[in-house]
Parts: C-alpha cells; structure tokens; sequence
C-alpha cells in the first residue's frame, strides 16, 4: 500500500505544478488591450463632443481629499486647501 501512494502522490504534486509552469495567455492579454485602447478612444470622443458643445464638466466631480495628517500624510493641508478654493472656483464657474 506504501509503494502505491508514492507514485499517486508525486502525479498530483505534479499535476498541481504543471499550470504554475504555462505561459502567459497572449490572446486575452491582447483582447485586454484593444477593451482598453477602445475604451480610452470612446473616453476622448465624448470629451471632444461635450467641449464642442460648451458643457465641460459641469457639474465637476465630487471633491476628494486626500489625508494630509498622521505618519502616511499624502498631502498637505495648504494643497488641500488649494484643492477645496479650485473645487469652489469650478462650481461657481458651472453654476454661471
């Protein structure tokens, strides 16, 4: 029964390490890139369209801080501050 389990166990390992040792799928990687490079086009063409129309991004996005204290500050409060009066500065200039 020992010498039964060894070579049992051996396939399986090997089975189990052979997808490890494929290669990379080329096909969905490209099928990857051509849905981006699609999306991005469709991204510029509606920007395009909506400046050519006059409306720019009104209303702007939401106004997202990043943390600016605490030992992984990514920011400072003086660059929030700035963020906060170009966020009012674009709403003001949406509503207008």
């Amino acid at each position: 029964m020992n010498k039964l389990i060894y070579p049992l166990v051996g396939a399986l390992m090997l089975g189990a390490t052979l997808p490890v040792l494929a290669g990379p799928d080329f096909q969905a990687i490209e099928q990857g890139r051509k849905a981006g490079q699609e999306a991005e086009a469709t991204r510029t063409r509606e920007a395009a369209e909506a400046a050519k129309a006059g409306r720019g991004d009104c209303p702007p996005q939401p106004l997202i801080l990043p943390l600016d204290h605490g030992p992984r500050a990514l920011t400072t409060p003086y660059l929030n501050q700035l963020r906060k009066q170009r966020f009012e500065a674009e709403v003001k200039a949406c509503k207008e």
